[in-house]
């Protein structure tokens, strides 16, 4: 792959129009960036309900659940994909 996906993701918002002039594979760049902001914002929610936004551990169930709800909302909402399946661990 020509382009790296830690450039693009260095890349200015302003310099993105040259960059994705000679993007060969743009499909393939676009599925591993969606996996990451996925990736980024599901874990996250869990990490944040671990901490309890400041206010201790809220624990694992209520962590997922939390995860679930920030999947759902990236996966539908985000990237307009029809349906999500929730985790469980």
């Amino acid at each position: 792959m020509k382009h790296k996906i830690k450039d693009i993701l260095n890349t200015p918002f302003v310099d993105l129009e040259c960059v994705c002039k000679d993007m060969e594979n743009k499909q393939q760049i676009t599925r591993l960036l969606e996996g990451i902001a996925i990736n980024a914002g599901m874990t996250a929610a869990y990490i944040m309900e671990r901490d309890g936004y400041g206010c201790g551990d809220q624990g694992h169930r209520k962590a997922v659940r939390s995860l679930n709800k920030a999947g759902k909302i990236i996966w539908t909402k985000a990237f307009g994909y029809n349906a999500y399946h929730d985790l469980s661990f």
